[in-house]
């Protein structure tokens, strides 16, 4: 099938997009830079930028609009980006609801009135605070600004007579996973050893984690019983004080204290009533059509993410993207040690200074040098796995790093191939050292693989 995506380059849409792909469907991807979309979502796909959709009489994107079997709207800017002032209150508006205008205008000007499924992101937020109370779909509406914007998001989803299509809008809990998401800022936050819960701890917490949800979008691609507003969470929340101390237990930290609300308040503003909501939710629908969740509750979940690389003080950092090349070439490519210079930013001072092999194989030693903020560093590196054209796994024997332990995947995909840097670290000093320098580590991690990302396709691309 043909699917029409926005917010491809979001936490939730890289993996949607690889598991779609993954299945053979071709994908057309709404977003704001053609160049961020092909650097990160690790897929084949058809990027069109929303500035070029203004004028729809442009031949070659007006063709790559036209017969879309599925839409999937995810675009929408994070409700915890920023501190919720009017002008952000109204951005997440735009983000949402004009973007969903604009995916409609698109349908009617092409004159693609019939694609099987139109399916929109929504939130819980839809119930606003409902106390101790369980709600399932069947729950009228809240009043609170959360609760509006989500009524008008979905509106202009059903509101489309004219467009023949199954209709389904997806209420997201807290949505748990790998690498993005509310987890990962909460992960930062009890990395100093002390885990917060927000206020009283007693409201309740609906959550869902993202390999569920992904797997409940191509579920509701593929079966014609999901239509119309679907609670997309796990059948089990919690309060928030028992998701904070699973959490901790997790994390390893010492303890949990509660955030008072004047402290929330004075840090998140308005932003502050959205943290305190008490939304004890249950997926009525996904019960009724069977739905298999294969994380049903928070332990399952928890253990998934976290595993046993956190619990023993390790970071794990995961980029993903794809390229227009065999594997072959391009484990060929990763195959001469010199190319790692020509792929590495240039404020780092990368050089390769000795390599115990001739070529790169299981063993090899590679030395070289480095600069991480202006201190220079040596490093050596051995390749501990050589599985050609599949992976290596190269691992620090002497550098800055307690451990740091390198593994590039590389997969097959359509005409293409999927490649996977998974990197597990740990800093030196404990918790200290991850208090201290957890954060700007973790920034600096990003910006190096998102320059990598960058280069890679300028030269194999």
């Amino acid at each position: 099938m043909k699917i029409l995506i926005t917010g491809a380059t979001g936490f939730i849409g890289k993996r949607l997009c690889k598991a779609l792909a993954m299945q053979g469907h071709d994908l057309v991807v709404l977003t704001r830079s053609r160049k961020a979309a092909r650097e990160t979502i690790p897929a084949p796909h058809t990027a069109v930028e929303w500035s070029e959709i203004e004028n729809l009489k442009n031949i070659p994107t007006l063709e790559s609009l036209k017969k879309i079997d599925v839409v999937i709207h995810l675009a929408g800017e994070s409700i915890a980006a920023q501190r919720w002032t009017n002008s952000f209150k109204e951005e997440l508006r735009t983000s949402r609801v004009k973007t969903a205008e604009t995916l409609v205008e698109i349908l009617r000007s092409t004159g693609n009135l019939r694609p099987k499924l139109m399916l929109s992101a929504s939130g819980i937020g839809y119930y606003g605070d409902c106390g101790d109370e369980l709600i399932d779909e069947s729950h009228s509406a809240g009043t609170d600004f959360l609760a509006q914007l989500c009524q008008e998001w979905e509106a202009k989803l059903f509101d489309t007579a004219d467009i023949d299509a199954r209709k389904v809008a997806l209420r997201f809990g807290i949505i748990l996973g790998k690498g993005g998401g509310a987890l990962e800022k909460m992960i930062a936050t009890f990395s100093t050893g002390l885990a917060a819960y927000l206020g009283s701890g007693k409201q309740w917490v609906s959550w869902i984690h993202i390999d569920d949800l992904v797997s409940l979008i191509i579920e509701a691609i593929h079966n014609e019983g999901y239509s119309g507003s679907i609670n997309a969470c796990s059948p089990h929340p919690l309060r928030q004080r028992d998701f904070t101390e699973h959490l901790a237990r997790n994390l390893h930290t010492f303890g949990t204290v509660s955030a008072p609300q004047f402290i929330l308040r004075a840090v998140q503003g308005q932003f502050t009533e959205a943290l305190l909501s008490s939304q004890r939710i249950v997926p009525k629908k996904l019960t009724e059509l069977g739905f298999p969740f294969q994380y049903p509750r928070i332990e399952e979940a928890f253990q998934e993410i976290l595993g046993q690389s956190y619990t023993l003080g390790f970071e794990e950092y995961l980029s993903q993207c794809w390229v227009p090349k065999p594997v072959d070439q391009v484990f060929d490519f990763f195959s001469a040690a010199h190319n790692l210079e020509a792929i590495t930013p240039p404020w780092l001072h990368f050089k390769i200074l000795s390599q115990s092999t001739p070529s790169i194989e299981k063993g090899t030693l590679i030395d070289y040098s480095l600069r991480i903020h202006g201190l220079p560093f040596r490093w050596r590196t051995e390749i501990s796995e050589w599985t050609p054209p599949q992976s290596f796994t190269d691992q620090q024997i002497r550098g800055p790093y307690k451990v740091w332990r390198h593994t590039h995947q590389f997969t097959p995909l359509r005409e293409g191939t999927l490649m996977e840097d998974r990197v597990l670290y740990k800093l030196p000093l404990g918790v200290l050292g991850k208090a201290v320098a957890g954060a700007f580590v973790k920034r600096d991690v990003s910006q190096i693989f998102g320059y990598r990302s960058h280069r890679i396709f300028e030269l194999l691309a």
